[in-house]
């Protein structure tokens, strides 16, 4: 037996303990590799359990971890362009990625019950007291529409958001900004955004309401400081401030004065930026006339972090940043403690852009009458850009051309490559948005309804459409299913 010891069972052992060894350097690599990050004892990590497990098993976790940060690190920021895409669908795909024209083929196609937002106590102030109480119970549902309030509605919902509702936020600025000084900014705001058909001050205050719904429903205030949730809000309000009702391509292409300004990069969202604080220069719209310099500073990098992060073009990078998030730190968010996880500025930073974001082009995450109303709107503006563009003798972009494009399949196609893999990691991030597929899933099922109605395509199109449709729908449901019940089974 001794024998049997020496030759078998003692290296075996020494073989395990390497394991384990190595298991344990992994896991601490994976922590160590976020930014700016806290020390080992103040990390909720996943080596903290190890002991509990066996080596076969840390060897499954390791190799499961490592070939989806693997998967995550060489994937391409870009949507991969599928066979079975239509011209149409390339196009969009093109535009999300900031193509200029719609010629670009890839080799492979030239082969061949929503929940409400929860607790959300208000104190009856000057904004409240200027608002119906229907308006102030519908911004605790995923219902409210500000389509059809009315100028001065918008304005109070707008300062409500800010300063009325409870939270840390509204607290903070009770305390710090004069209220006068809210309610000028906000009209001032207000007046500087354009008549556009949806990037106007309704879809502003839209934003504002979605960042605050966000921020409520995954609890913001245990990883997000007071200053910080009242700069996303200040963000939301003035993210489209002055938009000319074209988008950056165009004034690109065009060689408008605003792409010459910001050298083609961002331009639109630059000048939103730069509008921003222009109204907040004078003293009665100035919002942080009584805040130290160096917090000042530290909210105005915030705004300007999260506006310019609206830029289309840095969606795709913002979705493979949050799944690398989840992959590092999984165990905290699976957990319900995002707070474990997001503390470095970069890992806040990515945070507020996606509630930002998210809530900018959250139209097909909406209850359906909302977010069919959206839908329309928006490819209205896009048709008026494209009659532009067909008038001034330059490509028309995707999306834009009025006589080819249908408003369904086009809904269809962003909701498939735009929206889906932005929800997704926002639900693996956090389960309390989990309506929020709920909402898509239904959503791109109106869509393909409607498109087969108004297009009459051919059967052998709605087959393959019908199929990707259902699809993704049923992973939505499944999807919205299984973070409900995770969440209430965390929470006991």
């Amino acid at each position: 037996s001794s024998s049997i010891s020496v030759v078998a069972l003692q290296p075996l052992e020494r073989m395990l303990a390497v394991v384990r060894e190595r298991c344990t350097q992994i896991f601490k690599y994976t922590d160590n590799l976020k930014d700016d990050s806290d020390s080992e004892s103040d990390t909720t990590s996943e080596y903290d359990d190890m002991e509990h497990d066996s080596e076969f098993v840390l060897l499954e976790k390791v190799v499961a971890k490592l070939a989806a940060i693997a998967d995550l690190s060489s994937s391409h920021h870009e949507v991969e362009i599928k066979a079975y895409m239509t011209e149409h669908e390339i196009m969009q795909v093109s535009w999300m990625q900031g193509a200029q024209l719609s010629s670009r083929v890839s080799s492979e196609q030239k082969r061949g019950k929503a929940e409400g937002v929860g607790s959300m106590d208000r104190e009856p102030r000057s904004a409240a007291n200027s608002l119906p109480i229907s308006i102030v119970d519908a911004l605790q549902t995923p219902n409210f529409n500000t389509l059809d309030l009315s100028k001065e509605h918008k304005i109070s919902t707008a300062v409500y958001l800010m300063v009325d509702v409870a939270g840390a936020a509204s607290a903070w600025a009770r305390n710090n900004i004069p209220e006068a000084h809210i309610w000028a900014f906000t009209r001032k705001v207000e007046s500087e955004y354009h008549a556009n058909p949806f990037h106007n001050f309704a879809h502003a205050i839209d934003v504002e309401y979605g960042v605050y719904r966000y921020m409520c429903l995954i609890d913001a205030e245990r990883f997000l400081s007071q200053t910080m949730q009242f700069s996303l809000l200040v963000a939301a309000i003035g993210h489209d401030i002055g938009h000319t009702g074209v988008n950056n391509p165009f004034l690109v292409e065009t060689s408008h004065e605003l792409a010459v300004r910001y050298n083609d990069r961002s331009p639109l969202e630059n000048m939103h930026c730069a509008r921003l604080f222009q109204v907040m220069t004078a003293l009665d719209t100035n919002l942080f006339v009584n805040i130290e310099r160096d917090l000042y500073k530290e909210l105005r990098k915030g705004i300007i972090h999260a506006i310019l992060h609206t830029d289309v073009t840095k969606h795709n990078e913002m979705i493979k940043d949050l799944g690398m998030l989840y992959q590092m730190n999984s165990q905290s968010f699976d957990d319900l403690k995002p707070e474990n996880a997001i503390k470095s500025s970069s890992e806040i930073g990515l945070i507020s852009g996606m509630l930002l974001h998210g809530a900018d082009v959250s139209n097909p995450i909406k209850p359906w009458e909302v977010c069919a109303r959206l839908a329309r709107l928006c490819m209205d503006e896009f048709f008026a850009q494209g009659d532009m563009e067909k008038k001034a003798g330059i490509p028309v972009q995707m999306l834009n051309d009025r006589d080819k494009v249908n408003t369904p399949n086009a809904q269809i196609g962003f909701i498939e490559f735009f929206i889906a893999p932005m929800v997704t990691e926002m639900v693996h991030l956090f389960p309390p948005l989990h309506c929020l597929a709920e909402f898509l899933g239904q959503n791109i099922q109106n869509w393909s309804d409607i498109w087969q109605q108004e297009a009459a395509p051919a059967p052998d199109v709605v087959a393959k459409v019908t199929a990707r449709v259902q699809k993704l729908s049923e992973k939505m449901q499944v999807l919205a299913q299984q973070a409900e019940q995770h969440e209430r089974l965390k929470q006991g």
